[in-house]
């Protein structure tokens, strides 16, 4: 299955055998310093010098009405009045490399899941920082977690593929399934990959073809390709020429030459008339949206290298269920 990243898909599910096409290329509050320890209790009738020690001099031959036992203080001095002394604690952005400035150290140091995504994007592409498949991972969990959907589903690519992160296809699928059911599209794709490809240890194409039609009527090409695969022999779901047509039509359209010829040779073993409806179920296919939030990186006005002057505002941070 592939990345995020654009690239050229693998092989699709093909006549003499079925291999399903992979993804489409796509500070702590400040704390108070602790309070001054109280000085020992000393023996009555005697007061502590400065330096922890008992004098002899009595309390009772001090009369409280003598002015020499009047001690004079500053307002600086009264209690509570000790200087605060404000720690320095250490925060994220404090780790970053020095290229790393603007607006997404400010973004990294206020924990905005956007700002951990693009950093562990330039992690991965090796833009500005040293290539880091390890750290690209930390970055992205770190966003997955807060409930960031990209990050949800490149993080689930890294697992399946082994990038920067033991291989682990079951993780990936329950990250592909958290991201797809928020209206991923490439997340629903390889989802469906991995349900073809036997998962659980044997195919499933049942599963397979509800989450290929989903990404499918998202407007994914690959998806389209595979589910007519499925429909045109009958696996996974009933067969249906003038479904497999239709879906073949929508992938060559993207330019799939392969998707093409195979429109054609299902196109001749229909009738007339369900060719001329399959037609026209390709001519009224409109893909639907993908939500906002499955998609949208929140990227700040400006980008993430401006000037954090005007400080950052992206998606919140949220907690992942």
């Amino acid at each position: 299955p592939a990345s995020s990243s654009p690239q050229s898909p693998p092989a699709a599910l093909r006549d003499d055998n079925l291999n399903i096409n992979t993804a489409p290329s796509t500070v702590p509050p400040e704390s108070r310093p602790s309070a001054p320890a109280r000085p020992m209790p000393t023996p009555e009738g005697t007061v502590p010098d400065g330096d922890g020690t008992t004098n002899s001099i009595k309390r009772q031959q001090q009369s409280f009405f003598d002015p020499n036992t009047v001690v004079k203080v500053q307002p600086s001095d009264v209690t509570g009045s000790i200087p605060k002394q404000t720690p320095r604690t250490s925060t994220l952005a404090d780790s970053l490399p020095p290229t790393i400035t603007g607006a997404l150290r400010a973004g990294i140091a206020a924990q905005e899941p956007a700002a951990e995504y693009e950093l562990a994007i330039r992690y991965s592409e090796g833009r500005g920082v040293t290539q880091n498949a390890e750290e690209s991972v930390r970055w992205l969990d770190r966003a997955a977690k807060a409930g960031f959907v990209p990050a949800q589903f490149r993080l689930a690519s890294a697992m399946e593929k082994g990038d920067g992160i033991k291989r682990d296809a079951q993780g990936a699928r329950r990250l592909y399934i958290t991201a797809a059911e928020k209206g991923h599209a490439k997340a629903m794709h390889n989802l469906a990959v991995l349900y073809a490809e036997g998962v659980d240890g044997k195919p499933d194409y049942k599963l397979a073809a509800q989450w290929f039609r989903k990404a499918a009527s998202l407007g994914v090409a690959d998806s389209q390709f595979n589910l007519a695969i499925l429909y045109a022999r009958g696996i996974g779901t009933d067969q249906n020429l003038a479904e497999s047509y239709k879906w073949f039509a929508l992938a060559a359209a993207k330019g799939d030459q392969d998707a093409a010829k195979k429109r054609d040779e299902v196109g001749a073993r229909l009738d007339q008339k369900n060719l001329s409806a399959a037609r026209l179920a390709v001519q009224a296919f409109a893909p639907e949206p993908e939500p906002e939030d499955a998609t949208s990186l929140h990227v700040p006005p400006g980008g993430w290298d401006r000037p954090a002057t005007a400080g950052v505002k992206t998606k919140q941070r949220t907690q992942s269920p």
